[in-house]
């Protein structure tokens, strides 16, 4: 079993054997109107991947990898989030929050576009995601290389407030780029395989691009969960299937963060599980 299932196991039955149930009145609810209730840790907990490791995805079901790297790319390359764009490059996740301007309002790539921050050398304000890349690059000493999407002004106007809603990016004296993440809420079954793969990219990508190796990725969850209409459907996916199969990622070529697509990069060694488990997501 490779390093990241075995975390991604661990979590999981961390969360199954420790978990609170919730009980009364909840927000999130199925298609079919049942409420979606959960197991769930209410204590923050941190897991770090080390570059050893490869690329954090797991093998005990398959990812949907076009689906992760079209969200990756309309959230930080493009800093959309207009769903029709998101739908035309053949991921439907977010249609359920789409709301009637056809946007998911302010949200998650609509604050990385948010042109706020300064520096003395650019004519003009920078994006979250401009700022990071030129941080990188010209200033990456600085304890300030930060995004966050959890803008209190606009929650109220999302279609889903941001579950990974904060980045921190740190290079070490041996020029290592670390990456730290936080996720306020953190669905096992389908949102975290697709956000441990995606930041993982991520990571590797602005690494290539700000010209640093290849540090730790910290990944830090408030509120880990399993729903509980899928709880024995986990505890069967997490058994059935191990790999020992580092994964691997091919980056563009290009050092220019928005010239090429996310989407163009290329998983190497990816064998994960031939059985499909189907998780319905609550809303």
């Amino acid at each position: 079993m490779t390093g990241i299932d075995r975390a991604y196991t661990a979590l999981v039955n961390a969360v199954l054997q420790y978990g609170q149930t919730s009980t009364g009145e909840i927000r999130a609810h199925y298609a079919d109107g049942e409420p979606a209730h959960t197991k769930y840790l209410p204590n923050s907990m941190s897991i770090v991947f080390t570059p050893e490791m490869g690329v954090p995805i797991i093998t005990s079901k398959r990812v949907a990898v076009k689906s992760m790297l079209a969200e990756l790319d309309w959230i930080w390359r493009k800093m959309s989030n207009n769903v029709e764009e998101l739908r035309q490059a053949g991921c439907t996740i977010w249609d359920e929050w789409e709301k009637e301007d056809g946007t998911i309002g302010p949200a998650y790539g609509a604050q990385l576009a948010k042109s706020v921050r300064t520096v003395p050398d650019c004519n003009s304000a920078l994006n979250q995601v401009e700022f990071v890349l030129h941080e990188l690059k010209y200033n990456s000493k600085s304890r300030r290389i930060m995004t966050s999407l959890y803008d209190v002004d606009d929650l109220d106007e999302m279609g889903l407030e941001p579950c990974v809603f904060m980045t921190n990016w740190q290079v070490d004296e041996d020029h290592k780029l670390h990456l730290n993440v936080v996720q306020r809420s953190a669905d096992l079954a389908l949102g975290v395989p697709f956000n441990w793969a995606q930041y993982g990219i991520l990571h590797r990508r602005i690494a290539q691009c700000t010209g640093h190796k290849l540090g730790n990725m910290t990944w830090t969850i408030f509120n880990a969960h399993v729903y509980l209409r899928y709880e024995q459907l986990l505890k069967e996916q997490i058994e059935s299937y191990e790999s020992d199969e580092i994964v691997d990622v091919q980056l563009p070529e290009s050092l220019d963060f928005f010239e090429v697509p996310l989407t163009e990069c290329k998983l190497i060694n990816y064998k994960p599980s031939s059985v499909k488990y189907q998780y319905e997501v609550a809303i």
